[in-house]
């Protein structure tokens, strides 16, 4: 098994390939890359992402990747995205007025100012799993995961029965999605323990069957 976590400098992208070599086993490669190509053929991509919206198009766009991650995802093969990975699935990011690469219909939106509430917002929160997904097996209801982030995907109305998880940070927002060849989480399975390598276990397992 060959599984290629995209490389366009805007990721923790070393802890997800060390969480992704644990559970696919030493017969399996896990390699971080920006060829296109290998993005194209492999197994498995993972698409990660931390930073500012604006910087993380770019980088996209520089290394010529933004268009091989949709190729990608409309080619039916395995594809996950995480955390700023998700979030420029979207049409629009209100950070940066920043636009997504457009797969998913919907807006990034910023956490609203609360009281009691920080942004961003940075430790562990429980999900709800709210419909059924490959990405639970073997994972309690309002298990906890890491959250880093200061915006939250606001998915359209069309395309709502992709959200399989949600969590509360003063109100509830879509933190997992499953449809058809492709996952995302808002969270970081990297950084959430047990639950989190669950995770991508089963991301991995998913992928066998598409």
């Amino acid at each position: 098994m060959n599984i290629a976590v995209v490389n366009y400098e805007a990721g923790n992208i070393r802890s997800v390939q060390r969480a992704l070599q644990a559970v696919a086993g030493p017969q399996s490669s896990v390699e971080v890359t920006s060829n296109p190509q290998k993005i194209r053929d492999a197994y498995a991509v993972v698409f990660p992402g931390q930073g500012a919206a604006g910087q993380c198009m770019n980088n996209l766009r520089q290394t010529r990747l933004a268009e091989t991650v949709r190729e990608r995802i409309s080619s039916g093969r395995p594809f996950m995205g995480v955390c700023v990975g998700l979030q420029l699935l979207f049409d629009h990011l209100e950070e940066d007025d920043t636009t997504g690469l457009e797969v998913l219909a919907g807006e990034v939106r910023r956490f609203p100012d609360r009281p009691g509430l920080k942004v961003p917002q940075i430790g562990w929160n429980s999900v709800q799993q709210i419909k059924p997904s490959p990405l639970w097996e073997g994972v309690p209801d309002n298990s906890y995961f890491y959250f880093v982030h200061s915006y939250y995907a606001d998915p359209a109305p069309e395309i709502f029965d992709s959200v399989v998880g949600l969590t509360n940070y003063g109100f509830d927002f879509a933190s997992a999605f499953t449809k058809d060849n492709w996952v995302a989480t808002q969270f970081h399975p990297e950084k959430s323990g047990k639950w989190g390598l669950q995770l991508y276990a089963n991301f991995l397992k998913f992928a066998a069957g598409v």
